[in-house]
């Protein structure tokens, strides 16, 4: 895997989470919706309205699920990314937990550390191929393992 696809794992995640969390709240107001709806009715009515409540909650059951399946594997790749990043010297590991664990870009970190943002491309760069070679020996010991 490339350092870089492997590094911007996380950021996939959380932007699963968010949106399945704004699927949730999407899901929550149908059933709601119908929900009142169907007290709002006059007539009595022995099916649909409880269907379609039915339904929302168990699509909404099956969303709250894959998002904790999501945060699961996120908590998952954080450790794993961050036990990377530990393996970088000082400087190079702090820049790169700033952008891909804080999800700062180049600007700001050049901004939060006081450096130019040539500095910061140029410590970005060497920070990437010595985590690309840091998954590359870690593949070749799973490998021979």
């Amino acid at each position: 895997m490339k350092a870089k696809d492997f590094l911007n794992q996380l950021r996939k995640l959380d932007k699963l989470i968010t949106n399945k969390l704004i699927e949730i709240e999407q899901w929550k107001e149908i059933a709601c919706a119908t929900a009142s709806q169907s007290m709002d009715t006059d007539r009595v009515q022995t099916s649909g309205a409880s269907d379609k409540i039915g339904n929302a909650v168990s699509i909404y059951t099956d969303i709250q699920a894959e998002i904790n399946k999501t945060i699961d594997e996120l908590i998952d790749k954080k450790k794993d990314v961050i036990s990377v990043l530990e393996q970088l010297n000082a400087t190079e590991y702090d820049l790169m937990h700033k952008i891909y664990v804080q999800y700062l870009t180049l600007n700001e970190v050049a901004c939060i550390s006081d450096n130019s943002y040539s500095w910061v491309t140029t410590t970005h760069g060497r920070a990437l191929k010595n985590v690309q070679r840091i998954l590359d020996e870690r593949e070749k010991k799973e490998g021979k393992g």
